[in-house]
């Protein structure tokens, strides 16, 4: 039966008032009505429907001079787990999170050079159910952070140029046939880019850019405290985008990113870490370190220009790959972004490490279950959300 519109009005209140107090993680009533300009009685009366279903735990009041003191809120950490998975060219990372969103279990797995599709699928899958035991309450969703160009509504990968014969790869048909639960699959990029909003270094920001320069390079984008996804999700391609070379047009991808760096320096599939570390002495490799913070630089510098954030959130191994490199990256940022919008744009390290695309798939789970889109509760979502 369609849901009624009044309906799904209330559905997407309590479902704003859970993900408040996810980012949150601890709030009270009354601060959560003035947050989202929600009558008070209301919120007190969708709280305590949630306590007694045992979604949300009350704490102890806290102490204040007069009046009533406010009584914290929060998820109840064993009401459920979430799973997230993000996989790239050089490794796969895992992370199971409680309810409220807590880390109860993380671990990351190199991949080989060379490895081929079967492999990676194989090591991924296993290392989802690996995952997938730790913790207390049942799991509820598995979220997949997919590399390359995806296709979410199908949880498939189109292509992915950094991993052999990846093009057309069904990774939710892969997972779903060993989890009986929700399996959704979303860009890499966007799932860390939404965990940072969510609990790291975009927090508190209603516009910033996430530029994550990994195995890959890629972009996520946040306008006015949401996700920007683009047409069919196919926003923040920016490994893609061309600058000119001595011999011919070279991608971001070939230019700044971990794999294209490393062959670079002919050193293809050896770490990072490992090669920079090398590279102390040698100064040819010093001068291409040089020219990498340069373009790191320039292109900080490009998107400031273009979207005029808060700030740019820097993510992945190569930014910070040496003092060097940073230090060079951002005098060259500071040349190349106009006075006014140096202003109030800064960049800043990520604050989740490594694990933030898979943290943004676990926490993308949370959002699944509790939509806040009036449009998943139509019959034609995928979400299947249940206006109550």
């Amino acid at each position: 039966m369609r849901p009624q519109p009044q309906q799904i009005n209330l559905a997407v209140k309590r479902h704003r008032l859970l993900n408040e107090l996810f980012r949150r993680e601890r709030a009270g009533r009354l601060e959560l009505a003035k947050h989202l300009n929600m009558n008070p009685a209301m919120v007190g009366a969708y709280m305590e429907e949630f306590v007694k279903a045992g979604l949300v735990l009350e704490e102890a009041p806290m102490p204040v001079g007069r009046g009533r003191s406010p009584v914290p809120l929060r998820l109840n950490p064993v009401h459920g787990r979430f799973l997230g998975l993000d996989f790239e060219a050089l490794r796969a990372r895992v992370v199971t999170t409680d309810f409220s969103g807590a880390t109860l279990f993380q671990k990351e797995v190199p991949f080989s050079p060379g490895i081929r599709r079967e492999a990676v699928l194989k090591k991924i899958v296993a290392l989802a159910l690996e995952a997938a035991k730790h913790g207390k309450g049942p799991l509820l969703t598995v979220g997949i952070a997919a590399p390359g160009q995806v296709d979410v509504a199908e949880g498939r990968i189109l292509h992915y140029a950094l991993l052999d014969d990846f093009s057309g790869v069904s990774v939710r048909e892969r997972f779903q046939s060993h989890f009986k639960v929700p399996v959704f699959v979303e860009d890499n990029i966007r799932s860390l880019t939404l965990a940072e909003m969510l609990r790291g270094a975009g927090r508190d920001c209603r516009h910033f850019l996430c530029l994550a320069v990994r195995s890959g390079v890629g972009l996520g984008i946040v306008i006015d405290g949401k996700l920007y996804n683009g047409v069919n999700g196919m926003a923040g391609e920016l490994g893609y985008t061309v600058f000119p070379s001595r011999q011919r047009a070279a991608t971001l991808t070939e230019l700044i990113s971990a794999v294209g760096v490393t062959r670079q320096m002919g050193a293809s599939g050896r770490p990072l870490s490992a090669i920079v570390k090398a590279a102390a002495t040698d100064p040819r490799s010093q001068a291409l370190l040089d020219k990498l913070g340069e373009h790191l630089g320039m292109v900080a510098a490009n998107l400031a220009n273009l979207f005029a954030p808060e700030k740019i959130v820097l993510v992945g191994e190569v930014p910070s790959c040496t003092l060097r490199v940073r230090q060079r990256m951002e005098r060259t940022f500071r040349v190349h972004t106009l006075p006014q919008i140096l202003k109030t744009a800064h960049i800043e390290e990520g604050a989740l490490c490594g694990f933030a695309g898979a943290l943004g798939a676990a926490y993308m789970g949370f959002q699944r279950i509790f939509p806040t889109d009036a449009a998943a509760f139509l019959p034609s979502s995928g979400n299947h959300a249940s206006a109550e």
